[in-house]
């Protein structure tokens, strides 16, 4: 059996604390792992129990690393695990870590979704951006939902990006055929692409 010797509180960091076994240093941890565990000096402690400490605080950190990389701006559930699997948390804490920031709302792939179409719609189509989100690691259920949800008037996004394109060029049909063939490369549909190029074709 180890014995607590010291519970210090660190000194640039009231919340955490530094913990000592057997009168060596062994883990820098916050006050939740004193409390969780009812840590106290002069502690008798297994193997074991000091085991379930160190698994309990990369938990902690696991969890406190990945709020700090949401709190910057939004991020897709696959951004987050990727970044602390690249940290070198393990599968458990980082599944922990994931569940408990979308219980806080720290990822919300629906909001990503509708947030990411709204701010792309002026450049580029629906398909386009269904495509780059599902390459986020985003499920394709929850981009349709956003799609049906998010605001956007997918015609007039398409008839100005059309309009951009085919200024100071003559409207004739190998432009017309190239500006059709951006169209569509931008992600939009072939019916909006096709209403626009008639609405050029209409207007000459």
């Amino acid at each position: 059996m180890s014995v607590i010797t010291e519970i210090s509180l660190q000194k640039n960091k009231k919340d955490r604390v530094n913990i000592f076994v057997d009168n060596e240093f062994f883990i820098g941890t916050s006050l939740e792992i004193v409390y969780k565990f009812s840590l106290k000096k002069d502690m008798e402690i297994d193997k074991q129990f000091l085991d379930d400490i160190i698994f309990e605080n990369e938990k902690i950190e696991c969890l406190n690393k990945g709020i700090s990389y949401c709190s910057r701006n939004l991020k897709t559930e696959k951004q987050v695990k990727d970044y602390l699997f690249l940290k070198g948390y393990n599968s458990k804490h980082i599944y922990y870590a994931l569940d408990k920031l979308k219980e806080y709302k720290y990822i919300d792939d629906a909001l990503f979704s509708m947030r990411y179409i709204e701010s792309t719609a002026h450049r580029q189509g629906e398909k386009l951006s269904k495509h780059k989100l599902i390459a986020k690691g985003i499920k394709s259920d929850v981009v349709e939902r956003a799609l049906l949800d998010a605001e956007i008037d997918s015609f007039s996004n398409c008839k100005m990006i059309a309009e951009k394109y085919l200024k100071n060029k003559q409207i004739t049909n190998e432009n017309l055929s190239k500006a059709f063939r951006y169209l569509m490369g931008k992600g939009f549909s072939y019916e909006d692409v096709m209403h626009v190029i008639n609405e050029f074709k209409v207007e000459d």
